[in-house]
């Protein structure tokens, strides 16, 4: 271990204070667990023989003789990626403490491993002052929180969520050459059809090493296949069109493979090959909550740390609020609020049309952050809707849930990440993010009661982007420009005197530089006929002094 990583973890203090003991829970009609168990800070695990560092724990070696157990790493994540991630999260003005927690997660394997020991030995182990934690995570697949019965008998001519409301106005994305170019998506779910027609030509795939369970039925596979088409279908003349269907790649990172079950390391493999800021991370999965209704996954203490790890290093994750109808705020769930705010945007499933309110197998509560639409989501996928020529290849369906909702939103979020990062050359972090959505979303409908949050407006969140951005690095140097929108001739009016080598320049939306001209002090004017029609940055330049406004050309 890299002596760097050894002396951070001995600072690791504060973030493990919270009282997370109690909450682990056997899986309904789940015969097989893993046992996962964190460790406080006091515990310094120098290499792997933890066992050796564990036994001077008082209580440790009566529960390694009667439970026969060994310790394993349980977060699969290089020291290299920890020290990158930890890096990252101190950028981001966090203290990068979530990204140490990880190294104090391990797996324990016991003799004999039946549910009713694994729960004494949790039980047992959260006994101890050192532990922090324990958590059961089942071994037997969670169904993915799917299409909501009975399913839709029609579907609309196209797909209306791209439309300005009740959509999300991806057109008017779109219409600014706006598509996710540059930005990664990861999927962490069952499986998808790589042959479908809107997805074989496309960068789309299983990630490296994994595979997907040959076990996994159509119901579970064919939903990585529609959230697939959802974000990243091909744009053709045919079929449906991905909502970011310019991003770089998207990869499934698959909880089922033929080696079993294990969603922490689905999550762990997408985090570890995921980049801060570009990269964005889709949970379409739901954990057990309340008499093992459907909550989000993180509500499950491994997936927690991971996640906040993963926001504090500025990965992007968007997470299903899962179709339980589970109240967040209520007293059940109220250790889990205590963790605080993972840093994921969490989606509810919201109506289709004008009143945007929460659909009744949502779950809900302050910690849902926006919504998507939860029913008539024209995706591809199953073919309930129609199979062309029967090929399994060329189905399509009316997708539902907070599974269409997520990918909707994530969409979106691939989509301005892009958008912001071809104006600055920088990303926003999972809060900038989620209060963009959030502040310039369509209010949610109070026809049905539950905080699921607004519907993102994309038009709203890239005029605030522009707007954001306009403002001046140094109000000496500020100019009027007019007139705007601005069709023939632009004039630009600097009040002040400004020096010989002073410049204007004007950018595209995506941070193509179309014009530099020379400037002075006082009435300068520009022909602006060249210009296509679309939102620009004028800039200009005095020594150290500048200031940019938005224009749009009519």
């Amino acid at each position: 271990m890299k002596k760097t990583l050894l002396l951070l973890i001995f600072f690791s203090m504060s973030l493990f204070a919270q009282n997370r003991k109690g909450e682990f829970h056997l899986a309904p009609d789940t015969h097989q667990h893993e046992l996962y168990v964190s460790f406080s800070e006091s515990v310094v695990l120098e290499d792997e023989d933890y066992l050796k560092v564990l036994l001077q724990i008082d209580g440790i070696e009566r529960l390694a003789d009667e439970f026969g157990i060994r310790f394993q790493k349980g977060i699969a994540i290089s020291d290299e990626k920890t020290e990158l991630l930890y890096k990252s999260a101190l950028q981001n003005g966090h203290d990068g403490k979530s990204v140490l927690r990880l190294r104090n997660i391990l797996k324990i394997v016991a003799d004999n491993p039946s549910n009713e020991r694994l729960f004494e030995l949790a039980t047992r182990l959260e006994e101890l002052d050192e532990v922090i934690y324990c958590s059961l995570m089942p071994l037997q697949p969670i169904p993915p929180p799917n299409d909501i019965a009975p399913v839709t008998p029609d579907y609309e001519a196209n797909q209306t969520y791209l439309d300005a409301n009740p959509g999300v106005n991806m057109r008017y994305a779109w219409g600014l050459g706006q598509i996710g170019t540059g930005i990664r998506i990861r999927d962490v779910e069952y499986g998808f059809n790589k042959n479908h027609e809107e997805l074989v030509d496309k960068n789309a795939f299983i990630a490296t090493g994994m595979n997907i369970s040959t076990s996994a039925t159509p119901s579970y596979t064919e939903h990585g296949t529609s959230v697939f088409g959802i974000m990243y279908a091909d744009k053709g003349a045919y079929g449906i069109s991905g909502m970011a269907y310019g991003a770089t790649e998207m990869i499934l990172f698959p909880e089922w493979q033929q080696s079993g079950y294990n969603r922490v390391n689905a999550v762990t493999q997408a985090i570890a090959n995921s980049q801060p800021g570009g990269d964005v991370i889709v949970y379409e999965m739901q954990a057990y909550g309340q008499s093992n209704n459907y909550v989000p996954a993180e509500f499950d203490n491994p997936i927690w740390d991971l996640t906040k790890a993963a926001t504090d290093a500025g990965i992007l994750i968007v997470e299903a609020a899962a179709n339980g109808n589970q109240n967040l705020d209520s007293a059940y769930y109220a250790s889990y609020m205590a963790r605080g705010n993972s840093g994921a945007i969490i989606v509810g499933a919201g109506s289709d049309n004008l009143l945007h309110n929460r659909l009744s197998y949502s779950t809900y509560g302050s910690r849902v952050d926006v919504q998507g639409w939860g029913v008539n989501v024209r995706a591809c996928g199953t073919g309930n809707l129609v199979m062309i020529g029967g090929d399994f290849n060329q189905g399509y369906t009316n997708f539902s849930g907070t599974s269409s909702a997520t990918p909707i939103v994530a969409s979106c979020v691939v989509v301005l990440q892009s958008y912001y990062h071809s104006l600055t050359g920088n990303y926003m972090s999972p809060t900038a993010m989620r209060q963009l959505l959030q502040t310039t979303g369509i209010p949610q409908g109070t026809g049905v009661a539950g905080n699921i949050g607004p519907l993102p407006n994309m038009q709203a969140a890239i005029l605030q982007i522009n707007q954001n951005l306009s403002v001046s690095e140094n109000e000496d140097v500020a100019f009027t420009v007019f007139p705007n929108p601005v069709s023939d001739h632009l004039k630009v009016i600097i009040p002040q005197s400004v020096d010989a080598n002073s410049r204007l320049e004007v950018y595209t939306a995506l941070g193509q530089k179309v014009m530099e001209q020379t400037v002075v002090s006082g009435y300068n004017e520009y022909s602006a006929e060249k210009l296509s029609q679309g939102i620009y940055f004028v800039k200009v330049t005095s020594g150290k002094r500048t200031h940019t406004q938005k224009i749009i050309k009519r």
